[in-house]
């Protein structure tokens, strides 16, 4: 994809932002919107480990949708970027291993 290797570096920028984004921040229902559905098209591309793919997918679908206060869109930001660090985690043991 465009020379895209899977880096979720930027990814978890964006979603810091959305985390510190409590109570009507400076992101818009709407933006944090357009950002999770932007995070659902690129998905496949991202390096993440199958163990996690699921969760992390749901809860960007759950970011996307209608009518979540912006408490509970930070709180399921903050998650995914729990299952962010594990998953780079995972990559370095993986790596470790093979040598």
């Amino acid at each position: 994809m465009f020379g895209f290797n899977g880096e979720t570096k930027g990814l978890k920028i964006i979603l810091e932002g959305i985390a510190c984004n409590h109570n009507s921040g400076k992101l818009t229902h709407k933006q944090v919107r357009a950002y999770a559905r932007c995070m659902l098209a690129i998905f496949k591309a991202l390096s993440i480990d199958t163990e996690l793919e699921a969760e992390i997918k749901i809860l960007l679908f759950s970011l996307s949708a209608n009518g979540i206060p912006h408490y509970d869109r930070s709180f399921i930001a903050s998650r995914i970027l729990e299952l962010l660090e594990r998953n780079d985690k995972l990559k370095i043991e993986e790596t470790n291993n093979h040598f």
